[in-house]
Parts: C-alpha cells; structure tokens; sequence
C-alpha cells in the first residue's frame, strides 16, 4: 500500500492522467485516507486529475485538518481560474459549499474563482461561511468586493472544456502575493487554514511561524 500511495502521490503532482486512472481502475480508493489525494490535486490546479477522482468516486466535499475542503484548495491555489476548468468541480458543490470557496477567494484575493464561483448562481452569499463565520457578503464589504456580488450570472456547463496541455506552475509568486496580503486580520480559523496549506511540501507536516501542527502524511 505505501508503495501504491508514493506512486499515487507522484502521478497527480506529475499530472499523469493514465497512471491515475490505472490505479483507480485496479481498485484503489479514491477517499484513501481522508480523502487527500483530491485535495492534492485540487492545491496544485489540477482540475482534470480532481475531475478523475471524482469521477471516481472521490467525495470533494471532506475537509483536511485546517477545515479546507477541494473547493477551497483549488481556489487557494490560484490557478485555471481564467478559463472554465474548474466548472465540472463547481457543478458538484451546493449553494454553501460554494459560499465557503468564495471566501476563500475574497480572503486571498482570488477575483477570477470569486467571480467564477458567482457566475454559477448558487453562491449563497447570506449565510456564514466555515472559515470566518462570516457571509460573503460581509466578506465582500470588508475586500472592497462587494460590486462583485453583482457580477452577472451565465449558463455553465457540466463538463469541464476540453483538456489543454496543462503547466504546473511551482514557483513561489501565488504565496508571495498571498503574503503580502497576509494575514494581517485573519481570524484563527482562517489563520491556520493559511498556515497549514501556505508553501508547505505536499504530504509533510507544517513548519508554522505561528504554531506547529504535527500532522501525519496522511493529513492533506
């Protein structure tokens, strides 16, 4: 099994679609161990890999340790959201999972998830989200984001748009841009969402100038 979870771990940072979807097909479970592998997929932008686990019966929906669910990984990790990549992950999330994504993006300044994640028109923006345990919309006022909520709502599909060669983008730039919009006012909860995901090595624990977590490999 460990030799399956090493290999399982370097398909999905490698992309490689066909390894995943052979060990998927001999039987191996896509909720394995929590559920992380779609949440590592989901962190790196690899919204074709999250679409497989789900389609393979993955649940997008499990937290990790820190409260972050798939959604809120991908909007995290700041990539595809310029085009309709992630529309097959949107579709699989109701009004209030899809209020917590968006507080993710206002938080990190995520604007192209945010108005992704609007354009659906399931976003619930007056209940309270998990990380905060404030709506969107207040959320929205504090970002001076609040012209956002009215960002028109268009039709999306199902399916995610064709697959297109995808280019995992490894350098530091998203975390350099989130810390300069820190974590400055962060409440713990979002704080520690921040400080458990926030360049840490893929399935090794934390080293946290706010706090250390020990996690075991398991916890995405």
């Amino acid at each position: 099994m460990d030799n399956q979870k090493e290999k399982l771990k370097n398909s999905i940072l490698s992309n490689n679609e066909i390894e995943i979807t052979e060990l998927l097909d001999n039987g191996f479970d896509p909720n394995f161990e929590n559920g992380w592998p779609i949440r590592l997929a989901a962190r790196h932008g690899l919204y074709s890999i999250v679409k497989i686990f789900i389609q393979y019966g993955a649940n997008p929906h499990a937290l990790n340790e820190a409260g972050a669910s798939t959604l809120q990984l991908a909007v995290y990790s700041g990539l595809n959201w310029d085009s309709n990549d992630w529309t097959y992950l949107l579709s699989c999330c109701d009004s209030s999972q899809l209020a917590d994504g968006a507080a993710v993006a206002i938080i990190f300044n995520n604007i192209k998830a945010l108005k992704k994640i609007l354009s659906t028109g399931r976003c619930n923006t007056n209940i309270p989200t998990t990380l905060t345990g404030k709506t969107v919309e207040d959320l929205a006022k504090g970002h001076k984001l609040h012209y956002l909520l009215n960002f028109p709502v268009v039709e999306n599909s199902l399916e995610v748009s064709p697959h297109q060669p995808h280019r995992i983008n490894r350098s530091d730039i998203r975390n350099s841009q989130i810390r300069q919009h820190g974590n400055r006012n962060l409440s713990p909860s979002v704080a520690r969402f921040f400080d458990l995901t926030a360049g840490q090595p893929s399935l090794s624990p934390p080293h946290s100038p706010l706090r250390i977590f020990k996690l075991s490999n398991r916890e995405m």
